[in-house]
């Protein structure tokens, strides 16, 4: 008896058989998994896979709705996963909306440029549309890095050293350009023409970790020792809390700045508006503060809010940062409040102060959400960056640890004391020095000693440069799927002559 030759179904990709629901259910599942509260860093490297399959499997309008529906839904479980008092579900929208469509359409584009030019140029078109796409957004959109793919690697370190060449959007190609390779090789029947591109994304891939173990050999050299002195009240969405309530809070501070110094800090930083002064009471409060500061020989960031109307209103995000002489250095205003947050803007430009210990500047929260912000700092030689936060458990610890990516980006030490969340220290290749949990029984100090010696990186001078690469695959999968229209066309009008 001879063997039957096996059905035309069992020689097709087994990509091909997967049904198209089960393919958006797969990705959602893995988008909403792969990130932000209870992420698994390795999901993310493959949770595009299955959308980019579908998109293979379904043609036309209605399918690339549906799509985006399902993205849709998917980014929003991954934000809801991080709401937690005082935020309600109405943030999810806010956040989950464009990025969904962000995401999306990078999807739609990249498969649209596939289909017209070639599987190869869809290969690279989609992780230069990502990368692109994540630049664009945290340089021009008020979401700044929440949602790029280099947040969802935060704990691999080596990976993260990649930043300091070419930008956290570097990071993003890279991760976008596997779950894109795989894609293509579930679904070519004849996986093996792209065995020169495995190989390429193979160097890559072992290459970069290699590179950033390198770079965490290193040392610095010079120190200095840090104190984050964090508050237990704060601004709530009902409004600042009472006199009395503020006032307990502010003695708290100072006798916890007191304690620090006497630990060996030679800087002391509160968390972000961590008590309510008024305009008309803030003279004395910073000469309550400069008095410490003379006493204990200690620099001083005294970072508050002033309301400007009533709870819960506009109010003005500061620090004041006094010199262990008493000197008022620097008054600096948050420039980038989280929408709907109440703080005023600040523009006043990026400074950086030049102390005995280390040349120093400072950013409030979500200001370091903008790689921007990391780049001015490490332009003006910054060794040492403070960054008074506040957070809510949702976020914690994740936001604090996207803060070490503009550590490494800029070449800086990052000292980032939190209220309602963990506070860290990180020096400038991400390396955690300090850290201390709101939601344990504390001190409420966290110490650490820091490295000042600023590390000059490629990142720091070139900014996002790369995104000129991306622009230019993009733009050659453009010319390719042009130039195989109008072959398509020509061959059609070859035919309708002869035929003639």
């Amino acid at each position: 008896m001879t063997a039957q030759a096996p059905r035309p179904e069992a020689l097709r990709p087994l990509a091909a058989r997967v049904p198209p629901l089960a393919l958006l259910g797969a990705g959602i599942a893995l988008t909403t998994l792969g990130e932000l509260r209870w992420g698994v860093p390795a999901l993310a490297w493959i949770a595009p896979v299955p959308f980019l399959l579908y998109l293979r499997a379904r043609s036309g309008w209605r399918a690339r709705l549906v799509l985006l529906g399902a993205v849709l839904v998917a980014l929003h479980l991954q934000v809801a996963k991080i709401v937690t008092p005082p935020l309600s579900y109405a943030f999810v929208p806010a956040y989950a909306v464009p990025l969904a469509l962000v995401d999306g359409l990078v999807l739609v584009l990249a498969d649209a440029l596939r289909r017209r030019a070639s599987d190869r140029w869809g290969l690279y078109a989609f992780p230069a549309a990502t990368a692109l796409a994540e630049v664009a957004c945290y340089r021009l959109s008020p979401a700044g890095t929440w949602g790029i793919a280099a947040n969802s690697q935060i704990g691999n370190l080596p990976l993260l050293q990649l930043a300091a060449l070419l930008g956290p959007s570097a990071i993003g190609f890279l991760v976008a350009w596997t779950a894109s390779l795989a894609a293509l090789l579930l679904a070519s029947p004849a996986p093996r023409r792209f065995a020169r591109d495995a190989a390429l994304l193979g160097a890559a891939l072992v290459a970069t970790p290699l590179l950033g173990a390198w770079r965490l050999a290193a040392h610095q050299g010079r120190t200095v020792t840090v104190a984050g002195v964090v508050a237990d009240l704060g601004p709530t969405p009902a409004g600042f809390p009472d006199d009395a309530a503020l006032a307990a809070n502010t003695d708290a501070l100072f006798a916890r700045s007191e304690r620090a110094a006497a630990s060996g800090a030679r800087v002391v930083v509160w968390n972000e508006a961590a008590t309510v002064v008024r305009a008309a009471e803030e003279p004395a409060f910073l000469a309550r503060g400069a008095a410490l500061a003379r006493a204990r020989g200690v620099d001083l960031v005294l970072a508050y809010a002033v309301p400007l109307s009533a709870a819960p209103g506009a109010f003005e995000n500061r620090y004041a940062w006094l010199s262990d002489q008493g000197e008022l250095l620097e008054t600096y205003e948050k420039h980038h409040p989280v929408p709907g947050e109440g703080s005023v803007a600040g523009t006043a430009p990026l400074r950086a102060l030049d102390r005995p210990y280390a040349r120093a500047a400072g950013a409030i929260c979500y200001d370091y959400d903008f790689p921007a912000m990391g780049l001015g700092h490490a332009r003006l030689g910054a060794g040492l960056v403070v960054v008074p936060s506040s957070d809510w458990l949702g976020i914690d610890p994740f936001h604090t640890e996207m803060a070490r990516l503009r550590a490494i980006e800029g070449g800086f030490s990052v000292v980032r004391p939190v209220r309602w969340a963990t506070s860290a220290a990180f020096d400038a290749y991400g390396r955690a020095r300090a850290t201390l949990p709101f939601f344990e029984e504390n001190d409420r100090i966290l110490l650490a000693t820091v490295p000042v010696e600023p590390v000059r990186t490629l990142y720091g001078r070139i900014g996002d440069s790369i995104a000129l690469a991306y622009g230019a695959i993009l733009l050659g999968a453009l010319a390719a799927a042009l130039r195989a229209r109008s072959g398509a066309r020509d061959a059609t009008e070859v035919a309708s002559r002869e035929a003639a």
